[in-house]
């Protein structure tokens, strides 16, 4: 009884120590080599994925659950860039290099794994209609029901690095490397194809009319109606490796590789922009406290008020530059992020916000690629 007491009072401890922590401050590390976006689940359990070949399962203070491996036929274990994602059940789904599409359990065991002919870095997508999709290397874009099962595939005229999105009536759109954005039906019909000047490996992002925006390597953010025809261009500095943004008001926010971030109105026009010295390749998410947080590689990460002004910083301990995608334990108030170690930092913001129709990477915790239920 007397060390039941003691290991209560440790726990207690522990957890009133994590509270009392001030934005900016660290809350835990893991050492795991990531580029991808955590997933969070409903109890706040985060899933992440590794270049070295591991998928991580972490409790919100960040105790390890379980790890789990896949391997390729010589039993290497094979690097994982695509992010995971969350079903309605809790089962996980991620892609990796060597062309599988892989599920686990919420306790991290197989369910089932899938080859395609070519290697995937897209990041799946979950349709409510029971659907697993993503784009890969060899052309195609993928439909597996949630059981495994082949449903349909489409091939493009250039590799599919891009993770897709899913609109509120059920369509899909993914961009591929042949400077295309395609609007998919749930059957896989190819119902508008918009052209883009460059190449795309950037998701779309959705506001709450449904239209589209989409940034590209040939330096623009581009705003698609529904049924894919051009709204307007917005023209940046230099290439745009990060995924588009959506705060509250429905103004856009993105990074260059030149290292100029910034925002743009629903209607096209420049609210402000922000420059560093490095380039910008992380995508971040809007916080309920009205702040926008991204990672940039001037080895931070930076948060930025809806007037332009820098209101958070917070330095990675190793030096490394932040590259991976955003994303915040809800209740806690953790940012999550990964370079060589993977990070829970606390931030002012509880959660994301509540009034922003695409606040981050893949529209929602799960990384489902939408953000409606």
């Amino acid at each position: 009884m007397r060390k039941f007491h003691l290991l209560f009072l440790i726990s207690a401890l522990l957890l009133l120590s994590r509270c009392g922590k001030k934005p900016g401050e660290r809350i835990w590390e893991y050492q795991l080599p990531t580029v991808s976006s955590p997933a969070v689940d409903k109890n706040g359990d985060v899933i992440m994925t590794s270049l070295k070949g591991k998928v991580v399962k972490f409790s919100p203070s960040g105790r390890v659950k379980w790890i789990y491996e896949p391997k390729d036929r010589e039993k290497k274990p094979q690097a994982i860039t695509s992010s995971p994602s969350l079903d309605d059940e809790g089962n996980i789904y991620f892609t990796t290099r060597d062309g599988f599409l892989y599920s686990l359990n919420s306790k991290g065991k197989l369910r089932w794994r899938k080859e395609v002919s070519g290697a995937v870095s897209s990041s799946p997508a979950i349709h409510p209609e029971g659907l697993v999709i993503f784009g890969a290397f060899d052309t195609a874009i993928y439909a597996f029901d949630l059981e495994g099962n082949l449903k349909w595939r489409v091939f493009t005229s250039g590799p599919v690095f891009a993770s897709p999105t899913i609109t509120k009536d059920g369509r899909i759109i993914i961009a591929s490397n042949d400077k295309s954005v395609y609007f998919l039906s749930v059957q896989g019909e190819v119902l508008y194809k918009f052209p883009t000047r460059g190449v795309v490996r950037t998701s779309a992002a959705l506001d709450r009319e449904g239209n589209v925006y989409i940034t590209a390597m040939d330096h623009y953010l581009y705003k698609i109606s529904p049924r894919g025809k051009r709204i307007w261009e917005f023209k940046a500095d230099y290439w745009i490796k990060t995924d588009p943004i959506i705060d509250g008001d429905e103004n856009i926010y993105f990074g260059t590789s030149l290292g100029t971030f910034y925002s743009v109105s629903r209607d096209g026009k420049l609210n402000w922009k922000y420059k560093i010295k490095f380039p910008i390749k992380s995508t971040g998410f809007v916080g309920d406290d009205g702040v926008v947080y991204v990672g940039t590689n001037d080895i931070s990460i930076l948060g930025f008020n809806k007037k332009g002004e820098r209101v958070f910083r917070f330095e990675e301990p190793k030096g490394n530059p932040v590259e991976a995608k955003l994303s915040i334990i809800p209740g806690r108030g953790f940012l999550l992020f990964g370079t060589t170690d993977f990070y829970a930092v606390k931030i002012g913001a509880k959660g994301l916000s509540p009034r922003a129709p695409w606040p981050k990477f893949m529209g929602n915790l799960r990384n489902q690629g939408r953000n409606f239920r």
